[in-house]
């Protein structure tokens, strides 16, 4: 399924039993209250886990942390974990930032059963 506004988006896929939602543009308080109900419906599956891959986001503020603070809750709330794939240097900044560096379980790449045949994706300002 895709989701996909100018400036911001998502896609997601299940591989098993992981949600893996792909997100991507700038993510700020406009993307949260567009993608949230949609976000929300997506990790209300079966599946656990899920990995959000932060790759593709090219710009992030309170409103994307918001975002992901809250399907942080509603995974821990059906009993499953969360885990993002490490995004841009700007992108991660924010989290030092805002001292949320802790909050989350961050990979530098989606593990290997989880990959799309892009897990060598390479950006521009990525790590």
């Amino acid at each position: 399924m895709r989701a996909d506004v100018t400036g911001f988006g998502l896609w997601d896929r299940a591989v098993a039993a992981t949600t893996v939602l792909e997100l991507f543009g700038e993510i700020d308080i406009e993307a949260r209250l567009v993608l949230g109900p949609a976000v929300e419906r997506m990790i209300d599956r079966e599946a656990p886990e899920v990995v959000v891959d932060l790759r593709p986001v090219t710009f992030m503020d309170a409103g994307g942390l918001r975002l992901l603070d809250e399907v942080q809750d509603g995974v821990a709330a059906r009993g499953g974990t969360l885990r993002l794939v490490r995004g841009r240097r700007g992108v991660m900044r924010l989290f030092r930032l805002t001292g949320l560096d802790c909050a989350f379980t961050v990979l530098d790449r989606l593990p290997p059963p989880l990959t799309d045949g892009d897990q060598e994706l390479a950006l521009p300002g990525s790590p």
